[in-house]
């Protein structure tokens, strides 16, 4: 006979990849502004509706259609089997986790949300109030659930100290992001708004507001004055209300590795084909020498006057890169990267393994601490 732990995990395997089908849809008409309910799925080229048995997750795709409309032979996108399979993984992962219980059911809901801000943050750079206040209190929820609810000021003061910090990064990174603009932009703009009529100025400010989902992100930056949306704001309180202040440091630490690993190489492409050498030179120079130092300061005893030199040079490269990459910003803008995804990623890890994480950082990162 098969073992019951092992039904119903293939049972658990095959309804996170039906759910997960179902995200696809909740992410994709979140972005067109269509209901989620009605029309019935579709091709997004034809508007052919898609048959019940061309609709099985993972399979049809692989197996039956191979990746292509039945009726238009146009490219279906590998966002869907790809959303359909990671669901399925994390519902089972729940499952060897927690059991059948309720804090798995509330697990799976916060999966499931995050899962569609993270498909609508990646595609348009764009979330929305709904999923991010369905996150906040699912957060919320777990977190008294988890820890009980005579520690119910954890999330509240997890939540505030998210809050905070990330429109710390926020406003303070807007002085690295930021475009510049010439003393004779700036002042030719101020002249025709002041020459402008105040119907017509009116009228401009109807139509920044409609056309602000549309707006570049430069001008983003410098018309809010910060790096980045207030959906990583919304993110980082829902990690805060699940963690708790002490691990949201760990969380947000960990997302800018997370976020670092994913760009990194792009980066450095991107430098290389700009020739922009010195900045990739003092960049480069700057993580060797913080592996260095790393490597060297917890396997051998070292020289006081080597760890001083090594923590000079770090901070030397540290500001130059810094420097040079604010001059290039301010030469060329920079591209919207969306921090959520990274944020999200780090929070599930750090709820799963935040003991783990904060003590390997105070024993290896920050050994003054012991």
């Amino acid at each position: 006979m098969i073992d019951e732990v092992y039904l119903i995990g293939f049972f658990v395997l095959i309804t996170g990849a039906c759910i997960g089908s179902f995200l696809n849809v909740v992410a994709l008409r979140a972005l067109s502004k269509e209901s989620i309910i009605l029309p019935a799925s579709k091709c997004p080229k034809c508007n052919e509706p898609i048959k019940w048995y061309d609709n099985l997750p993972i399979i049809s795709y692989l197996f039956i259609f191979r990746g292509k409309c039945r009726s238009c032979g146009c490219k279906v996108s590998l966002q869907y089997p790809i959303v359909e399979a990671l669901t399925a993984i994390l519902f089972l992962l729940t499952y060897i986790g927690f059991g059948l219980s309720v804090l798995s059911l509330l697990i799976a809901l916060w999966i499931c949300t995050a899962i569609v801000i993270t498909i609508t943050d990646i595609k348009e750079q764009s979330t929305f109030d709904t999923h991010l206040w369905v996150l906040i209190i699912l957060s919320i929820i777990i977190s008294l659930f988890h820890h009980g609810l005579s520690a119910y000021t954890m999330p509240l003061i997890g939540l505030i100290t998210g809050v905070v910090v990330m429109e710390l990064i926020a406003k303070l990174s807007y002085y690295l992001v930021r475009k510049e603009n010439k003393e004779e932009e700036q002042q030719g703009n101020e002249e025709k708004t002041e020459a402008q009529p105040e119907e017509n100025k009116e009228e401009n400010k109807e139509e920044e507001v409609e056309n602000e989902e549309d707006i570049d992100i430069n001008e983003y930056v410098k018309k809010k004055k910060r790096a980045f949306g207030e959906g990583d704001t919304y993110i980082a309180a829902a990690s805060g209300a699940l963690l708790g202040w002490v691990y949201i440091f760990a969380a947000i630490a960990l997302a800018i590795i997370v976020q670092a690993l994913c760009i990194l190489p792009q980066f450095f492409k991107r430098l290389y084909d700009k020739g922009e050498f010195r900045l990739l030179f003092s960049l480069s120079a700057f993580f060797v020498i913080a592996v260095l130092y790393w490597i060297l300061t917890n396997t051998v005893t070292v020289n006081l006057f080597i760890v001083i030199a090594l923590a000079v040079l770090l901070l030397f490269f540290a500001i130059d890169t810094i420097l040079r990459l604010k001059k290039t910003v301010n030469e060329q803008g920079f591209a919207a990267i969306p921090f959520g995804p990274s944020l999200i990623i780090a929070t599930a890890i750090t709820f799963i393994y935040g003991r783990q994480i904060v003590d390997f950082a105070m024993k290896h990162i920050f050994m003054f601490f012991g």
